[in-house]
């Protein structure tokens, strides 16, 4: 366990008056990195939240350009600089901090660290509090009390908070959102699936057919971030992010895929990066921060798209194992995601009839597919995840 500076929240000294989130965004372009959850039942009561700094700041891992950085006092900070604009490091905290300015570069609450190193004196929300409900120093393991925010463990918060004296705060931290540009993700996602299972088919002209559904994914998941100029910087975090190492192996696969069309023996190195980035991607959404995605469906959906394809190898060598698999895996994704796979049913039905009609393999194909792009379009418009309590 760490020591290092984090917030000091006693909500029974806390008189609502606002005078924290007012000092932040006075100082800092009113980009509401504090926020003031206001309860009130029997009892009024005012929880006073923003970064938490924490011990493992999943946002500061899964950025895939580096922009995130911790020091030496435990404060997390986004550079701005380095800063492609992506948004992941928001699907990965569950406090609901890092925020976009107008400029498209994430920003958050950085424990007004420019004063503490200079010491020209404490953060603003801390100096501007009246009756000493909100401090800050130095924490070892904090005292989290607070049921109604997200589990401890996921990023193990620097955030010493009390327990309410007066009245139990019932709220739940989870939450439903809809992501608003998710039409790249899917297009990327689905597509180079895709693209892998043409490749292990081997069906005629299967080489120049993954690689296009690769490039049509490819191109529009550039124009996901903010800031473009800066795109390079995708693969900047190798080191700990699944974003950087899907873009990297994914890049790569598309070298490896255009040199295959001369060289044919570079195929099983475009087969294994090809399925190190599918495998990146479904790593991407497996964070504990979104239980929606953090569960088994995530890896069968992806995995399920890829085998929605071998109906169309067996059209091609007739081999019967290009169909028992997409029909096992396809009753094994029906029994965790039933409603979002409503189509597998005839798909599943269409893999049995291919047996005795070859031709019906293709049909198969195309609704096995439609099935992942319905399902993958609920992944994306349906999600729960942690976040600020609404009172």
């Amino acid at each position: 366990m760490e020591r290092s500076l984090g917030f000091i929240f006693d909500p029974n000294k806390c008189i609502v008056c606002n005078a924290c989130v007012n000092a932040c965004n006075e100082h800092y372009g009113n980009l509401n990195w504090r926020s003031l959850l206001v309860f009130q039942n029997e009892v009024k009561i005012g929880i006073s939240i923003a970064c938490n700094h924490c011990e493992n700041p999943l946002c500061m891992k899964v950025c895939p350009a580096n922009a995130i950085h911790k020091d030496d006092m435990g404060i997390v900070y986004i550079n701005g600089n380095e800063c492609i604009g992506c948004g992941y490091c928001q699907w990965a905290c569950p406090y609901e901090e890092p925020k976009f300015n107008h400029e498209g570069i994430m920003t958050k609450c950085d424990l007004c660290r420019q004063r503490i190193l200079k010491k020209e004196g404490l953060p603003y929300c801390v100096e501007s509090c009246p009756t000493g409900a909100l401090s800050f120093g130095w924490i070892d393991k904090p005292k989290y009390d607070a049921p109604y925010l997200a589990p401890y463990d996921i990023t193990k918060p620097k955030l010493e908070i009390e327990k309410p004296k007066e009245e139990e705060i019932k709220a739940s931290p989870l939450k439903r959102r809809r992501e608003e540009r998710y039409i790249e993700l899917l297009l990327f996602t689905i597509l180079s699936e895709l693209s892998l299972g043409i490749l292990i088919t081997r069906i005629p002209f299967y080489s120049l057919i993954s690689l296009i559904l690769l490039a049509i994914g490819l191109v529009p998941s550039i124009f996901h971030v903010n800031r473009r100029e800066r795109a390079y910087r995708v693969i900047m975090n190798l080191k700990s992010s699944w974003l950087s190492r899907e873009v990297f192996f994914g890049g790569l696969s598309f070298l490896s895929l255009l040199l295959e069309l001369v060289i044919p023996s570079l195929y099983y190195l475009s087969l294994t990066l090809i399925s190190l980035s599918v495998f990146s991607s479904i790593m991407i959404y497996m964070l504990k921060t979104t239980p929606s995605w953090y569960n088994p469906n995530t890896p069968l959906s992806f995995i399920g798209t890829i085998f929605t394809v071998f109906p169309l190898g067996f059209y091609f060598t007739h081999s019967l194992l290009f169909l028992l698999i997409p029909l096992v895996f396809g009753v094994i994704e029906i029994g965790f995601a039933r409603k979002e796979k409503i189509l597998h049913i005839p798909y599943l039905i269409l893999l049995v009839i291919s047996i005795f009609i070859p031709l019906i393999s293709i049909l198969a194909s195309l609704v096995g597919i439609s099935s992942e792009i319905i399902a993958r379009r609920n992944f994306f418009e349906k999600i729960t995840y942690y976040g600020l309590p609404t009172p």
